[in-house]
């Protein structure tokens, strides 16, 4: 038989994988203890409160690493993974569905991170292609990630590691989504001489619902600080290092749920023995519920850590469970052991470990479980409730690994949202009646036509008097074409308009909804030379080579509402350049609301001369140069919005480029991660010119990514 690869051991030949049934788990409860073993009856008492003597967890006193634990634990975030009641197995155990929340250490409240919520607040994407996935887990702010299907990792110079950026959730749709041949990496390059936590530490992510198999290296890996992840319900095979590797000063980090099989090293915490100015006083880490199904080793191996909290973890037919070496602090409990030759060591290959250990079950097992030393209280940090040792081994084995949860629960509810039903009018400036017209309503009255080919829909716009266009389909045009008054131009299913845009040249009373606009050779949408009454809503724009939406020269009673800006350059211009005063002064008036700029550069909008400009309840995300910029004496009102990750919310007093200052007020918006917004002077109230009420701020990630772009009407 060959022999695998073991440096932390002794080689010991390769192992299949073998599934125990009902009646092997039954046997396996009833299996008397090794002489050499330390088991305990199978009705386990509950164990005792912690102590500071040799050999139990110490009290949390002043001075442990308990007492010092910044922030304090998330209370909605019990220890046990499941609803049910402790020591219960679950309820049609393989369509399980755990709790939404991370626990344990990923739930606590430290480093300015408030839990671990992954990608709430952002867009929730689909991915079933390589190059969809390595693009959306690299971009900038929160997103959730539902894998679909198999998507292969490519190996190419940087060995089959990939890097995930902050604020995101990775979930697999259904029981099959696999990441196959590659691996995660999160954190920033690896620098020995960084001995606190970077700025740009990556966090905040969560990791579910996936089979991670066939790695060149390792499945995942999570170094530099890296803090406040939580990998939970996943399956782990056959990587080529490690499975879970969590080191270099990484911190507040849950691993639970997961299947471990056919893989040899599992669990690293700590790099090497040379890794203490990083990891000492960090690696705050919590294994709870996972399947060690003849992982061979590591599970996990610990050096350095403040506190490994190892509870109500099955192993199955190990080489070792657990190792604490260089006075790292392990706390085992109710964990259920059979067939392992060494359950926990802490005279292993370096250094002595602390290992302090109480309520486990040991079964056929070689060794007893060596212990050490005090260790902090992990309800020093958060509250927890363990699951008798007795059941693990039906609960874990029917509950860990993918399956068992819904991707519904690993997104944001507030991101899943049902949508809020898209107005049947305009609102805003565009339903101001002002220059003999009464508000706007586009084609209303006139007949309705459908327009599939691009003849068609040219021909259409062109037409004199009203008329509702539907468009289906893909209409691929060139340049910006004119549409002329009392139009309703409508988007049919997935409706795009591609290659070029609409132009209105004193046009009015034109309504644009549900339409997907793509690559424009120039602006996507212009409104100018005086057009009027234009309610642009429930689109989305992408790849303008110039401006989304212009809105200019004079142009006036306007609402861009509920639209997704998806990776923009240059969202929206209000007002055409410096010279334009003539033309400008006394208009411009303009409502913009509830869009999602998600990851759009700038304009959004830049004004200029008009006032005002009413920037209401837009959720603002990864803008990379700014939100609002108000020049040239405009004046614009900025309130109930979400910036995040915004580096300047509001440019005014300063001008922006070439343009002098503006007017900028701002009022009840929430700013995340970003500067500080500029104001100056004073702006017309909006209300003098029409009704309008404000959703919360802090509501409007959750109401803009459900309800704004296409499809929502």
């Amino acid at each position: 038989m060959l022999a695998t690869r073991n440096p932390d051991g002794p080689p010991r030949p390769r192992r299949r994988r073998r599934l125990l049934a009902a009646a092997g788990l039954a046997a396996a409860l009833l299996a008397p203890a090794s002489p050499a073993g330390a088991a305990l009856p199978p009705a386990a008492p509950a164990p005792p409160a912690p102590q500071a003597a040799s050999g139990t967890a110490a009290q949390t006193t002043p001075g442990t690493a308990s007492q010092a634990a910044p922030g304090s634990a998330r209370q909605a975030a019990p220890g046990s993974a499941r609803q049910a009641a402790p020591g219960t197995a679950p309820q049609a155990a393989a369509g399980t569905a755990s709790l939404a929340a991370a626990d344990g250490f990923a739930s606590v409240d430290a480093l300015g991170q408030n839990g671990t919520t992954g990608g709430a607040g952002g867009p929730v994407v689909t991915v079933t292609t390589t190059a969809q996935f390595l693009d959306h887990i690299a971009r900038p702010g929160p997103y959730v990630i539902q894998v679909a299907g198999t998507i292969t990792l490519p190996t190419g110079a940087n060995d089959g590691m990939w890097n995930v950026a902050s604020d995101k959730t990775i979930v697999g749709l259904g029981d099959d989504a696999t990441l196959s041949g590659g691996g995660l990496n999160i954190g920033v390059p690896v620098d020995d001489d960084v001995t606190s936590p970077p700025a740009n530490a990556v966090h905040n992510i969560i990791i579910r619902n996936l089979h991670l198999t066939g790695a060149t290296d390792d499945l995942i890996n999570v170094q530099m600080f890296s803090h406040h992840i939580w990998i939970d319900h996943n399956e782990f095979s056959n990587g080529d290092d490690g499975a879970v590797d969590i080191k270099r000063g990484s911190d507040f980090v849950t691993v639970s749920w997961n299947h471990f099989h056919d893989h040899d090293k599992t669990l690293l915490l700590g790099h090497d023995e040379d890794a203490g100015p990083q990891d000492m006083g960090r690696l705050r880490v919590t294994y709870h519920h996972n399947f060690f199904d003849r992982s061979d080793q590591r599970n996990p191996r610990v050096r350095f850590s403040a506190l490994a909290h190892v509870y109500n973890n099955h192993y199955h037919d190990n080489s070792y469970g657990v190792a604490s070496t260089y006075d790292a602090a392990v706390l085992m409990e109710n964990n259920y052991f059979y067939s392992v030759n060494n359950p926990g060591r802490v005279d292993f290959s370096g250094d002595l470990g602390r290992i302090v250990e109480r309520g486990n079950i040991l079964v056929a097992c070689n060794h007893p479980i060596e212990t050490r030393g005090t260790v902090p209280d992990p309800r020093g940090y958060y509250p927890y409730t363990l699951d008798p040792a007795a059941s693990v081994p039906t609960i874990v084995p029917a509950g860990a690994g993918p399956g068992k949860v819904a991707a519904v629960a690993t997104a944001p509810a507030r991101a899943l949202a049902a949508p809020a039903p898209a107005a049947a009018g305009p609102d805003g400036f565009a339903a101001v009646a002002a220059l003999g017209q009464n508000g706007t309503t586009g084609g209303a009255g006139g007949p309705t036509v459908t327009a599939t080919n691009a003849a068609d829909f040219l021909e259409h716009i062109d037409t004199v008097g009203p008329l509702v266009i539907q468009v289906t389909g893909r209409i691929a045009i060139t340049s910006k074409q004119g549409v002329r008054p009392n139009k309703t131009i409508v988007g049919v299913g997935n409706a795009e308009i591609t290659g070029g845009g609409l132009d209105f040249y004193r046009s009015y009373n034109v309504i644009v909804r549900n339409i997907n606009f793509t690559n424009a050779e120039d602006d996507a949408i212009n409104v100018g030379q005086n057009s009027h009454h234009i309610w642009i809503d429930h689109n989305r724009f992408s790849g303008a080579v110039d401006g989304s939406v212009d809105i200019v020269r004079g142009a006036d009673y306007v609402t861009v509402s509920w639209n997704h800006f998806d990776h923009a350059d240059k969202s929206m211009l209000i007002g055409h350049s410096d010279g334009s005063a003539s033309t400008d002064v006394g208009r411009l008036k303009v409502s913009i609301h509830h869009n999602f700029f998600d990851h759009s550069r700038q304009r959004h909008p830049r004004v200029r001369f008009g006032e005002p400009v009413h920037v209401y309840n837009n959720y603002f995300l990864g803008n990379a140069l700014y939100g609002v910029a108000s020049t040239e004496n405009a004046g614009v009102l900025v309130e109930g919005n979400y910036f995040r990750d915004v580096p300047h919310p509001m440019w005014s007093a300063s001008g922006y480029a070439d343009s002098g200052p503006g007017r900028a007020v701002q009022r009840h918006n929430v700013y995340v991660d970003s500067g500080t917004p500029e104001t100056n002077g004073t702006v017309v109230e909006p209300r003098t010119y029409y009704p309008y009420t404000l959703d919360a701020a802090a509501d409007v990630p959750a109401l803009v990514v459900a309800g704004a772009g296409t499809g929502r009407i």
